[in-house]
């Protein structure tokens, strides 16, 4: 085992076995092979040990939390701790890296001496693309934009700068991917969106992931399935999906209908505060109220 690796991935994970076991493969299978990864459970109760150790790779690293904290930041900071890596890279426990994903954003931070770099992700719901992440939308800052972390690569001395992930999410305002990317932004760090799509995502709202679980499974399998036989094929037909799914929108429409309406609201909302003075803090506690209740609904349908 490599004492130095170059890069350190990260994936934290929560009782998914069946989508890990794809997941991995999507990470051994990467042009770049100067790495280590910690698979870290947030106190897992199925067989992801097993699935980790079928692979019989040294990189692969297991480590079992003792209790569950509910969300990713608790694993991810274990992760972090036990790094050797000079960059770090996330990987979702549900979703799948192409071949050069590694290759491209190391080749990206390194020769560019940029701090935090990420590729085109693709969002795939059942039956759709549901969102495509890349740069930023017109009308739109970093404020109001983020991207998932399967997309994220990072310079680990990033970390002393930002810190590490906020572990206690529930009094946050907002998602802790989402926070821990506005602290990046605003810490001043070199980043760059780059014209590279390797990362697919399958967003657990959309699948129900927590409820059906061999839908899920079933479908990550088939996409593996279609990037281990020809990436150069599956990245073919994922931008002509692309290209045909946005070619509905004219040259006066290139962003979609429901990014433009949340865009007008939340511009309303602040001409309103601007003009009279509404204060912003029911808001704010609207919305964590909000981000509560979800919490609390995903761990009741996790058993939690």
């Amino acid at each position: 085992m490599n004492d130095s690796p170059e890069v350190t991935v990260i994936i934290a994970t929560y009782n998914s076995s069946g989508t890990l076991y794809y997941t991995l493969k999507s990470l051994l299978n990467q042009t770049f092979q100067d790495f280590e990864a910690w698979i870290v459970g947030d106190g897992c109760t199925d067989d992801s040990e097993k699935i980790v150790m079928s692979f019989s790779d040294d990189r692969l690293n297991w480590f079992n939390r003792e209790s569950n904290s509910g969300r990713q930041p608790a694993p991810n900071n274990e992760g972090i701790r036990r790094a050797k890596g000079k960059f770090i890279a996330y990987l979702g426990h549900d979703d799948l890296w192409m071949p050069h994903h590694l290759e491209t954003l190391h080749k990206v931070v390194s020769e560019e001496n940029i701090d935090f770099a990420y590729p085109i992700t693709i969002g795939v719901a059942p039956e759709k693309i549901q969102y495509l992440f890349a740069q930023l939308t017109i009308g739109t800052n970093f404020d109001n934009f983020h991207t998932p972390p399967s997309s994220w690569f990072h310079k680990k001395d990033l970390l002393t700068r930002v810190g590490c992930w906020a572990e206690n999410y529930l009094a946050l305002n907002e998602a802790p991917d989402k926070e821990f990317f506005t602290r990046v932004y605003k810490s001043g760090a070199a980043m760059k969106a780059v014209p590279s799509l390797s990362v697919v995502k399958f967003p657990s709202p959309s699948w129900r992931s927590y409820e059906k679980r061999t839908e899920l499974e079933n479908a990550i399998k088939t996409y593996w399935a279609k990037i281990e036989t020809n990436p150069d094929q599956f990245h073919i037909d994922m931008l002509t999906r692309i290209a045909f799914e946005y070619s509905r929108y004219d040259d006066n429409m290139i962003i979609p209908p429901k990014t433009c309406l949340r865009m007008i609201m939340k511009y309303s909302y602040h001409k309103l505060i601007f003009f009279y003075g509404i204060n912003r803090f029911p808001l704010r506690e609207f919305l964590h109220f909000r981000h509560q209740r979800i919490r609390a609904k995903t761990d009741k349908i996790r058993g939690l």
